[in-house]
């Protein structure tokens, strides 16, 4: 059961706070010196979805500062148990047992879409994006693509399809907390098909195949979130009627 906050309680989680943050900052800026020693072997991971590209880099320091930003980003990756362990450590003493119960369901199954996201963008959405764009090409035009650029567009399309696959644990999240009804799925279910396809857009490169991409898994996890919100309301809802 959680206890009234005081200003001495106050002052302490403030304490505690400070304390697990600068733990999970050193976590990663140590997980990130680790990898910029394998730096070579994560960009050749990201190379591989498309072996033919040969790309270039337009400024000294620029080749230096994919080095940083992809260790950077690959240590917040692998140190996301530890931060992920910090936080919820925090958060989870201000918990009720039913909410650190839902809390804990919620955190696992959002590593586990994360991860999903971005293996789809991986396997499929990347390397199918990146050989349509290098078919267009103009005799007279030769690509001279930058490391910089290719990284980011990879880096960030990963970003994104893990963040979209997040669908099902937000509507598990609002459903148990009885902000999101079946009904309501149901009655707008044309609107939010659009609005995925219009947040599709927004988060994607701006091109039409990266856009359909995205979209089509996100429309299946939008039906498979509305199993589960109505899953949750039929189960509340039997609850409710045994106690009446």
């Amino acid at each position: 059961m959680a206890e009234p906050l005081t200003t001495s309680t106050f002052i302490e989680h403030l304490a505690e706070l400070r304390k697990r943050l600068i733990l999970i900052f050193t976590i990663n800026i140590i997980g990130a010196f680790i990898c910029y020693q394998y730096i070579d072997k994560l960009i050749t991971f990201l190379l591989y979805l498309n072996p033919g590209m040969e790309l270039i880099y337009i400024s000294p320091a620029e080749l230096f500062m994919v080095y940083i930003q992809l260790a950077i980003i690959c240590s917040f990756v692998i140190c996301f148990p530890v931060t992920a362990t910090q936080i919820w450590g925090f958060v989870s003493r201000g918990l009720y047992k039913k909410e650190k119960f839902y809390g804990l369901i919620s955190l696992t199954a959002g590593v586990f879409f994360f991860i999903l996201g971005a293996a789809f963008a991986y396997f499929t959405a990347l390397p199918i994006t990146l050989q349509f764009f290098m078919r267009i090409t103009i005799e007279d035009i030769t690509p001279m693509i930058s490391i910089q650029s290719y990284i980011s567009f990879c880096t960030s399309l990963l970003g994104c399809f893990g963040l979209a696959f997040e669908l099902p644990v937000v509507v598990f999240l609002l459903s148990e907390l009885e902000i999101l009804k079946p009904e309501f799925l149901n009655r707008t279910h044309g609107v939010l098909i659009l609005i995925i396809f219009i947040l599709a857009a927004l988060l994607t490169p701006p091109d039409v195949l990266t856009q359909v991409i995205l979209a089509v898994p996100m429309t299946i996890l939008l039906e498979l979130s509305r199993g589960i919100c109505w899953y949750i309301d039929r189960k509340k809802r039997k609850r409710k009627a045994d106690r009446s």
